[in-house]
């Protein structure tokens, strides 16, 4: 199937997905010992869908969106708790976000070909949707966003780049876990990173 348009300058490629897993592995913190055991335990459904865009409109600007939808659900699942058995059939794959989105757009400008010059300038836009972080789903995060910049000098043998990373400051969970462990994003970060090469 042809999917690059235009002179090659966009390219789309949609994929889709089914995917049904028996005996579905999850792992489980034991407390007060903090041991943790691994079981085989319910089936999972697993179905969605992904698109990738890239363009070219103009010379040097660059173009990519990508998005992904996953509904994942456990079919069957059943978990122990203080010696009774809990049902949590139809709940949601945890660490699993339901739409994931990106957007970024790249400027390049030639300065000097001799020397292989070239100012870049980058943003990126990052959409996470609603996920949860435990078998039960009582502990979950709404979708967020995140948007990340860079800008430089790419040469030869030289690059330097300033660069910022979640610039509105959002706050967000990275993980986290139902025993009361939560570990949360970065917040606003700005650095500059130097690469050379020999």
């Amino acid at each position: 199937m042809k999917n690059d348009f235009f002179s090659n300058r966009l390219r789309v490629n949609v994929a889709v997905f089914s995917t049904h897993v028996n005996n579905a592995q999850l792992s489980t913190l034991i407390l007060p010992d903090a041991i943790t055991v691994t079981k085989n335990t319910g089936a999972l459904n697993s179905r969605g869908a992904e698109l990738e865009l890239a363009a070219t409109p103009v010379k040097g600007l660059q173009i990519e969106y990508n998005l992904g939808y996953t509904n994942a659900k456990y079919q069957t699942l059943k978990v122990s708790s203080n010696g009774d058995m809990i049902n949590l059939d139809g709940n949601r794959q945890i660490f699993t976000p339901d739409v994931t989105s990106m957007l970024a757009l790249q400027y390049s400008h030639l300065v000097s070909a001799r020397h292989q010059i070239k100012l870049v300038a980058r943003g990126e836009w990052f959409y996470l949707g609603r996920s949860y972080f435990d078998l039960a789903n009582t502990i979950e995060q709404s979708s967020y966003n995140l948007l990340n910049t860079r800008v430089g000098v790419s040469c030869k043998k030289l690059d330097l780049f300033f660069w910022a990373r979640n610039i509105a400051n959002t706050k967000h969970i990275e993980y986290a876990y139902d025993f009361g462990g939560v570990h949360l994003g970065n917040p606003a970060t700005y650095g500059v990173t130097v690469r050379t090469s020999f």
